[in-house]
């Protein structure tokens, strides 16, 4: 099963990312309905734990630390149940069917260290997320020689 907080990151990158700032027009109807099924899912699993109003201050706010604060929720909410993030699984499959991009670059890596050399790049032309470095378990030193570039 892929990591929780990949999916996680994936889900918030799409929620509260530029193509939805910019009113869905790059994702089409479809997609956009599907993450607004995504939106749904998510607050009403908030408002069974008492924890909606975090997802409604990210979205009057949408702050670098109030998003993250309801990706830590998300996380949570999903390691207390399993048939959750099957279903969110599903919405994300189902995404990526309608052709909404999702890039991973660097995921569930364990390792003593890690060296990257040279540039690395992700381009996206129709929305949806990308994720640069998530789930990570480094003992030691992180060492980069080169620029790392999202571009959508």
């Amino acid at each position: 099963m892929e990591a929780i907080t990949a999916i996680a990151t994936t889900i918030t990158t799409l929620i509260f990312g530029e193509a939805l700032k910019e009113g869905g027009k790059a994702l089409g109807k479809s997609a956009s309905d599907k993450i607004a099924q995504l939106v749904t899912n998510i607050r009403q699993r908030f408002k069974e734990s008492g924890t909606e109003g975090l997802l409604t201050r990210a979205e009057k706010q949408p702050t670098e630390s109030n998003i993250a604060i309801v990706e830590a929720e998300l996380i949570t909410q999903m390691n207390e149940n399993e048939a959750f993030v099957s279903h969110l699984k599903e919405l994300l499959q189902q995404l990526e069917k309608l052709g909404v991009n999702r890039q991973e670059m660097v995921s569930g890596v364990r390792a003593n260290s890690l060296e990257v050399k040279g540039d690395m790049t992700q381009e996206t032309s129709k929305g949806g997320s990308q994720v640069m470095a998530t789930d990570l378990d480094i003992a030691g030193d992180v060492k980069i020689d080169g620029n790392l570039t999202q571009k959508s």
